[in-house]
């Protein structure tokens, strides 16, 4: 869903590695380098892939293994011939349930699939979980997962940050109303992302009297997305509320730099590709970080904290100060241009991959 595959190929050939990229076509549409760079629009979950490659010069250092279903068994060997050239391979998601059998070295990339793993005993969790153990370097970028990778007795477990690119993700110049646009661009998952908690603080904000207006994505899960939307209207700020589909990468850009703040998740305690990309873009961050991110960056990233409704009120209240908003957002551009850049990222990995294979 983040791309990350793609932009760590990308920064990987910068650095002179001939990294390749295989695509299964039937992944997720947000996970495929068009919806990254193209301002095309097709349901994710039904992304009309033939359609989109009209429209993008797919690189050499792209393949694609096509299929009619997402994991069918028998295109596996087709995979296995795909792979055979290569002397490592950097798995995602879902990958690593049968390549972990192409007898090759290979690193797991894990970006949360490991909270689904841990707690289900379908034969593809199973397999999922016995390529972590096995894998030569986990490779993960979530820093809330660590207990539960902890749990696994990995052979190695290296923290990587998802790639930001600061020439993509970058502060532009837009116009700004005298009312506050707060963005909100995470699915609808309210126990994982705290969505109904931001709503009734957006609600309290706006019954104190503030201008504001919140653009929210209508996406998610399905219950959740109609139990938003029902209390959007109980609480009876639905002209204060604007509903978007999800954003081709051109499009959510140009949103973070829209918005006077982009709010994230307020449960897990830490950040996907939305917090860095909007802190790159230089849009304060709201967000609810515990610990574990201190831990894995070395240092406390610089966004509003927030956890509970009250929190996330008294800090909207907070960014109604410009010179406040200015000074998060242009230290969260730094942050992300010292932890996430691209060759910063490479060189890790680069690293990773050299003591994996010698």
């Amino acid at each position: 869903m983040a791309n990350n595959a793609y932009h760590i190929c990308l920064a990987l050939r910068k650095q002179g590695i001939d990294a390749e990229l295989i695509l299964n076509s039937k992944t997720f549409g947000m996970g495929l380098p068009m919806w990254e760079e193209l301002d095309y629009y097709s349901d994710p979950y039904e992304f009309n892939i033939e359609e989109a490659l009209k429209r993008f010069d797919l690189p050499d250092w792209i393949k694609i293994w096509w299929n009619k279903k997402h994991t069918p068994l028998h295109t596996i060997p087709d995979l296995y011939r795909m792979v055979k050239q290569y002397d490592l391979l950097h798995l995602h998601p879902f990958s690593p349930m049968y390549l972990q059998f192409a007898n090759k070295p290979y690193v797991i990339h894990e970006a949360g699939w490991i909270r689904r793993l841990a707690n289900r005993d379908t034969i593809a969790e199973k397999l999922g979980r016995r390529a972590y153990v096995r894998a030569d370097s986990v490779v993960w970028t979530n820093p809330d997962t660590i207990l539960l990778l902890e749990a696994l007795c990995c052979k190695r477990l290296d923290y990587v940050p998802f790639v930001i690119d600061p020439e993509r993700y970058k502060p532009m110049k837009v116009e700004h109303s005298d009312k506050l646009l707060f963005f909100h661009p995470t699915r609808q998952v309210w126990d994982i992302k705290g969505n109904n908690k931001l709503i009734r603080a957006f609600a309290l904000f706006i019954k104190d009297g503030f201008k504001a207006q919140l653009r929210m994505v209508d996406w998610g899960f399905d219950d959740d997305v109609r139990k938003a939307k029902e209390l959007v209207k109980t609480l009876n700020i639905e002209s204060y509320v604007e509903w978007v589909l999800p954003y081709t990468k051109p499009k959510l850009i140009r949103a973070y730099n829209e918005a006077d703040a982009t709010f994230d998740q307020f449960t897990i305690g830490g950040s996907g590709t939305i917090g860095l990309e909007a802190m790159s873009c230089g849009s304060p961050l709201v967000i609810y970080m515990l610990h574990w991110t201190e831990e894995a960056f070395g240092e406390c990233p610089p966004v509003v904290n927030a956890h509970t409704t009250q929190d996330i009120y008294e800090k909207m209240v907070i960014l109604t100060d410009s010179k406040y908003r200015k000074k998060m957002g242009e230290a969260g551009r730094r942050f992300t241009m010292k932890h996430c850049h691209p060759d910063v990222i490479a060189k890790k990995l680069i690293n990773i991959y050299e003591e994996v294979i010698h």
